[in-house]
């Protein structure tokens, strides 16, 4: 017999067994279009150039798709090898050998992958340009974002896909490799042993959870965040799985066990039928938990950015002018002086383009980094090794009661202090070779204090500024780069168009590479670019949401299929033995719910102990409110239960009319 012989019927056996592989290569295609738009967004140009930080996130997200694409082909293949072992069985006992039966199964996996693959490659070009298309449409952005891909992206996918169908195939052998034949033509009819609840897989997966959740919670920077993301979500997502195939069988032994509860009609059945299947019921349900979470997040973090990019550009540009002097390192007396010749300059500018200053805020400032190690702050010329260091702005007395609208005093020996994690107790700090007495502040300094540990130091006078300067330039003879710098902030009188031309006019003359050392930025200028990016966020967001929501209806009408198909013969044999219609539909009612409200209830409290880390990533963007995140998580957790909602109506009857 020669390969076109086991060809041709692997192409028969596809056919004849269309009503599984229909399903089949649609969930397949489906979950590689995901995959494939997901690392498409890698090289998307608004991606590339909008954040540093947003590559690596969809890399993350790429990888975490990669992973529950591996979960959830095997998932829905064992499904597909499940009924198809009375077929494979007789195969043997017709006289084929077992070699001959894995050339079949192979062409069949050589046929429905990569008409799976190419499928899902054509799909997603497709559907990706229809959706930015559409998205551009409705979000009416001042820029269209365009959809675009690479064949480096599509060769990563076929050659993930093709190792994962490799997979299936190995699986597939397996199944009858180490089975007689008689024991395969009983296929499906062979019902599960019921499911050990296996203790050590249970506590693995709270420690896994844990871990996690932990690792959200202590997080202490915005940049750290950014590193240690993806190890939490995958200890998250390991927990999960874990905790569904181990904790759900807990639960559902103990209901076993308590007689009120499992000696009811109806409560017998679903209890029953869970327990028996619910290593396979598990999967679908962790899968379901994990996408869930992911629409959430991506939803409304991108939301809370869009929402709130009116408080982030302020946050940006606290004034609608801001000119920045970058202080000369040789000549500190002519910096202090061109400080105040800049302040009368701005008022000058402004009067000239016949508008009025409205509130100015100036003042001087010295940046330099370091570590705290007991009571003395320590410089530092670089970062070593993989810890950030302590950033520190020190500022002179004078220019922060001006701009604080504060009247402290400071003997000599003393400072006013603000630490942004608050874990620095001590009442002195030594800089400098000299120990200052400590008075504590809030933070009335920039919000992007919260970026990563930092330090506002304020010093009786510049005098002070410029000794710090020279105990740094000692210690680091050959930097350059330790300069006290000025900051000038000021809004104006006038409409809209007044401001947006007095803008441009101080840009054109005070811009980088206009006036040495000077850099302008207006609020207002900013304006249009920033709503622009930030809907470029919530278009991302919306996209993925979609994305994951689509993977979501995928894997629970697939969930309600199969469990149809493993239910029907049961419920018939009830029906036989006088069990009526009304009680198989309240049984089966309570299954249905129970996958409903597990996956989202499990996936809210994941997002919920996610919240501090996805906070720490949304301060890198510049969003602070916490309200505005917790109304737009709100909102996205009512919508996705609402659509989830339709989603199970819609499959229950799909369920309801195969088991009837």
């Amino acid at each position: 017999m020669n390969n076109r012989f086991f060809s041709s019927l692997a192409l028969r056996n596809i056919k004849s067994n269309r009503q599984l592989y229909i399903p089949y290569l649609l969930s397949s295609t489906t979950i590689i279009t995901m995959f494939f738009l997901m690392v498409s967004l890698l090289t998307n140009k608004f991606v590339q150039e909008r954040s540093s930080s947003l590559p690596m996130m969809f890399l993350i997200g790429a990888v975490v798709i990669g992973i529950f694409s591996f979960i959830f082909i095997l998932y829905t293949n064992s499904f597909l090898i499940k009924r198809r072992k009375k077929e494979i069985g007789l195969y043997g006992i017709l006289g084929l050998e077992k070699k001959h039966v894995a050339k079949i199964l192979f062409f069949e996996t050589v046929f429905t992958s990569v008409l799976s693959i190419a499928a899902g490659l054509v799909a997603g070009v497709i559907f990706g340009r229809l959706v930015f298309m559409l998205l551009n449409y409705l979000l009416r952005l001042p820029i269209d974002i365009a959809y675009s891909t690479s064949l480096l992206s599509a060769g990563v996918t076929a050659a993930l896909f093709l190792g994962i169908f490799g997979i299936t195939y190995l699986y597939n052998v397996s199944q009858f490799t180490f089975a007689n034949p008689i024991k395969l033509l009983k296929g499906k009819q062979e019902g599960e042993k019921e499911p050990r609840g296996s203790v050590i897989l249970f506590i693995l997966s709270l420690i896994f959870l844990a871990w996690g959740y932990g690792i959200s919670l202590t997080i202490p920077d915005p940049l750290s965040a950014l590193s240690r993301f993806f190890f939490a979500v995958l200890l998250v997502i390991i927990g999960t799985y874990l905790l569904f195939v181990s904790g759900s069988i807990f639960i559902l032994k103990a209901m076993k066990k308590n007689k009120r509860i499992y000696y009811q009609p109806g409560a017998f059945i679903s209890i029953s039928g869970m327990l028996y299947r619910m290593k396979q019921n598990a999967v679908g349900l962790a899968n379901i938990c994990i996408l869930a979470s992911m629409v959430i997040i991506a939803v409304s973090t991108t939301a809370t950015m869009f929402i709130g990019a009116e408080e982030t550009l302020e946050n940006r540009y606290p004034y609608e002018n801001n000119l920045s002097l970058f202080g000369d390192p040789e000549n500190i007396g002519a910096m202090n002086a061109r400080f105040e010749e800049m302040q009368e300059q701005a008022r000058e500018e402004t009067e000239a383009a016949g508008l009025q200053v409205e509130g100015i805020e100036s003042y001087r400032y010295l940046n330099m980094f370091g570590r705290l190690e007991g009571e003395e702050f320590k410089f530092e010329q670089s970062s070593p090794g993989s810890d950030l260091p302590v950033f520190m702005d020190v500022l002179p007395l004078e220019d922060f009661n001006q701009m604080s609208g504060n009247s402290y005093e400071l003997a000599d020996d003393e400072a006013l202090f603000y630490h942004s994690t608050g874990t620095y107790s001590e009442d002195e700090l030594a800089i400098g070779g000299q120990t200052y007495k400590l008075t504590a502040i809030d933070n009335e300094f920039s919000a992007n204090m919260a970026l990563t540990e930092s330090i506002a130091l304020v010093l009786p006078d510049v005098s002070h500024l410029e000794r710090l300067k020279g105990a740094f330039e000692q210690q680091f003879p050959d930097n350059t780069f330790s300069t006290i710098d000025v900051k000038i902030g000021w809004n104006t009188t006038g409409s809209e168009e007044e401001k947006r031309a007095f803008g441009e006019a101080m840009r054109e003359k005070y811009g980088i590479g206009r006036v040495s050392a000077t850099n302008y930025e207006s609020r207002i200028l900013q304006r249009e670019e920033w709503f622009s990016i930030n809907g470029g966020f919530l278009f991302l967001g919306i996209f993925l949401g979609l994305l994951f929501t689509i993977g979501t209806v995928l894997i629970t009408y697939f969930k309600q299929v199969s469990e149809g198909f493993d239910d029907r013969e049961k419920f018939q044999i009830m029906q036989k033995v006088g069990l009526d219609k009304e009680m198989i539909q309240e049984s089966t009612r309570s299954q249905i719910v129970w996958m409903f409200l597990l996956p989202i209830v499990i996936a809210t409290i994941h997002v919920i102990f996610a919240y501090p880390i996805v906070r720490k990533l949304l301060l890198i963007f510049g969003v602070t409110n916490d309200i505005t995140w917790l109304l737009s998580f709100t909102g996205v957790v009512v919508a996705f239960a609402a659509v989830y909602w339709m989603i199970y109506r819609v499959t229950s009857r799909i369920y309801y009319s195969i088991v009837q």
